[in-house]
């Protein structure tokens, strides 16, 4: 939705890794594989600012999405 109204940003938030025990290594591989696919198949995208918004009281959230962000 963001891309078709020509937005410029967007935040996304790590959703499933509190209740819903998604693991956060799984969570975080999803969403930058997601990104990575929508913007290759999207290079003219008006996107230019994707944050990924993880819960900053979950530790293992944040290592994850971290450690991730460092690599990439």
């Amino acid at each position: 939705m963001a891309h078709n109204s020509s937005r410029t940003s967007i935040a996304v938030p790590a959703i499933g890794t509190g209740n819903l025990g998604v693991p956060a290594d799984v969570t975080c591989w999803v969403m930058y594989d997601s990104v990575d696919n929508f913007i290759q198949k999207n290079p003219t995208t008006s996107l230019t600012d994707i944050r990924f918004v993880v819960y900053d009281q979950d530790p293992s959230t944040v290592a994850v999405s971290s450690m991730h962000s460092q690599h990439s």
